[in-house]
């Protein structure tokens, strides 16, 4: 019976682990977890010392304390792969955390298996690409996201110094997400602050008699008083205190001048590429020649190879990226340019999944989550509820508005919001599910329903697109491991290779197989950590300070591009500098990548092959 005892009181974390088991074993047994994009690469290789040699705290898109953190178990056991544990712990320690408040709201065992199994389902379907396909921002997000939910689905308490300590855990999910992924945690910090101004503002409908905790109709309590003001207010000062500590150990991590040089190029480049484009050079000649930019340079910003040229700095980086803007502007009215956002902010929202463009099936995910709180609360609660979501909405519109105008909208952003905006709605929803009375509940039973019907209706073709995304880049990047293979043979230990950026973005890696964290002897020629300390740093360690010199004198230095790409522009670069080369092509890999050896001219020599 004592046993028996001690797993009824720990039901809630048995079932919320029971699930995050099964959908772990799942994931991995029928799919390989990989690291999304190149960037995430990089990041790994930064932190784990495959970058420099050695693992490094600076891996510029993290915040430094959670990136040094991360790198110092790199050097206690540099084989492990450490930045995929962290991911992964991020993702099914939030997802726990979720599953668990979402049964401990529960009354009967069986409605706690059957929320454990209905929110399993959505994580294993909606949330699926991104458990399998692991990017930081969406990391942060979920972060973030769980804060949220958390902080909304917590108890009522009439005295702050409870109400702080059970959301203990919220804070710190909030600090992590923006040691993460700073830019992230800003853009979903509004929708998080609803879920806490919708708390506060429930106050009303669950008062606290006698300073217990309440549930179901509550005494009509007020809401703006002292104690509800040192709460809420108390709570975001803490999460602020954490956000600005962070930031503090952060710049001061950051705080030598060549660091400050690099972020200063790092921000011009962010806004030149992510918000605007490098102009032609056609066209806008006298710009390009009043920062002393030739034609044959300028073709660096378009193929991302703009380290090799030494001169390309952040203030000439910068003036690139406000000439760009301005042209952006002149060239689309506000209204016109509002007008169309508006209209690609409605389609998105409202289109289901024969149209091409639409948020599908996010998108009825939170059209569903709107209608159904609404449902639950009625009779007597759907004013309280409508205002709340209304303010949700308005918030939401504003941030998609924003994503928009930037024309910045790629997945790991849109499913996001959509993913904070679904934590919020359901622990909204939960706030209902706990009114006491049969109609109450039958109307849960048949939310939870409805919205299991659908996460069964969305999962064959979300396992099936994860599946053929997985089959493509297995395809993709043969090619790539063969190439790497060769690049790190014991033959070419002693040789450098510069690789062309755009023959270098399709690759992506598996987290957990072929573990290899020794210096690689390659780097590309452009990329978010160029002109970086660590770029500089890398570079010396194979003798190289001038990337363009070096690819030009140094015997052991060669360029690597895919056949597909254009090579034209590289000797043309050269000519441009007056230093004309002769390319000779000296190896071809996998079939799909060509190695050249690029020296100096020095008469009427063959250009190349």
């Amino acid at each position: 019976m004592e046993l028996k005892e001690r797993l009824r009181q720990r039901e809630n974390q048995i079932l919320a682990l029971a699930a995050v088991i099964l959908l772990g074993i799942s994931v991995g047994v029928f799919f390989d977890y990989y690291y999304d994009l190149n960037d995430d690469v990089l990041m790994k290789d930064i932190l784990a010392g495959v970058y420099t040699g050695i693992p490094e705290g600076h891996n510029i898109q993290m915040h430094w304390p959670v990136s040094a953190l991360i790198s110092l178990f790199y050097r206690l056991a540099g084989s492990l792969p450490w930045y995929g544990l962290f991911l992964c712990l991020c993702h099914f320690g939030c997802i726990f955390l979720i599953l668990q408040r979402a049964v401990s709201l529960t009354g009967t065992f069986w409605g706690k298996v059957a929320v454990a199994l209905v929110f399993g389902m959505f994580f294993g379907s909606f949330f699926l690409e991104h458990l399998v396909y692991a990017q930081y921002t969406v990391t942060c997000t979920l972060l973030g996201s769980t804060a949220a939910f958390l902080f909304y689905t917590s108890r009522w308490e009439q005295r702050a110094a409870g109400f702080m300590r059970q959301n203990i855990p919220g804070i710190l999910l909030v600090w992590a997400a923006y040691l993460v992924r700073s830019e992230m945690l800003l853009l979903i910090l509004p929708m998080i602050c609803v879920a806490g101004v919708a708390k506060w503002g429930g106050e009303r409908d669950f008062g606290i008699p006698d300073g217990k905790v309440a549930g179901g109709k509550g005494n009509g309590a007020k809401v703006f008083t002292k104690e509800n003001a040192v709460k809420y207010f108390g709570l975001f000062g803490l999460i602020l205190l954490g956000i600005l500590a962070g930031q503090a150990v952060h710049t001061v991590a950051y705080s030598s001048p060549s660091w400050k040089a690099f972020y200063e190029f790092f921000d011009n480049r962010t806004e030149l590429y992510d918000f605007q484009k490098p102009p032609a050079y056609e066209g806008n000649e006298g710009f390009y020649e009043s920062i002393g930019i030739t034609e044959s340079e300028r073709i660096l910003f378009d193929n991302y190879n703009f380290g090799l040229d030494d001169e390309i700095d952040e203030k000439m980086v910068g003036e690139i990226a406000v000439y760009a803007g301005q042209l952006r502007s002149q060239a689309t009215p506000f209204m016109e340019n509002m007008i169309a956002k508006l209209k690609s902010y409605g389609y998105r929202f409202l289109h289901g999944p024969l149209a091409e463009g639409s948020d599908y099936p996010w998108n009825y995910l939170a059209l569903m989550g709107y209608l159904l709180v609404m449902v639950l609360s009625l009779p007597k609660r759907l004013w309280g509820s409508l205002w709340k979501l209304a303010l949700l909405f308005f918030v939401r519109s504003g941030l998609w508005m924003y994503i928009l105008w930037g024309e910045r909208a790629p997945e790991r952003i849109t499913h996001s919001l959509y993913l904070t905006e679904f934590c919020i709605l359901a622990a909204m929803a939960f706030e209902q599910w706990t009114e006491r009375g049969k109609a109450g509940k039958k109307r849960a039973v048949g939310a939870l329903a409805v919205f299991g019907i659908y996460l069964l209706t969305v999962m064959p073709s979300s396992v099936k697109m994860v599946r053929s995304e997985q089959d493509r880049r297995e395809a993709v990047n043969a090619p790539y491991q063969e190439l790497y293979t060769y690049l790190s043979g014991q033959e070419n230990q002693g040789n450098f290779y510069l690789i062309d950026v755009y023959s270098s973005v399709a690759y992506s890696e598996k987290m957990f197989e072929n573990v290899d964290n020794s210096l690689d002897n390659y780097d590309i020629m452009g990329g978010w950590a160029c002109k970086s300390p660590l770029w500089k740093k890398k570079l010396a360690a194979f003798g190289i300070y001038s990337m363009e010199q070096a690819l030009k004198d140094k015997e052991n230095v060669f360029f690597v591009r895919r056949i597909s790409e254009d090579m034209s522009w590289l000797e043309a670069y050269y000519e441009g500098h007056g230093t004309p080369v002769e390319t000779k092509r000296i190896e071809t890999v996998a079939g799909e990548f060509e190695i050249y050896a690029v020296r100096g001219r020095s008469g009427n020599g063959n250009d190349g092959q």
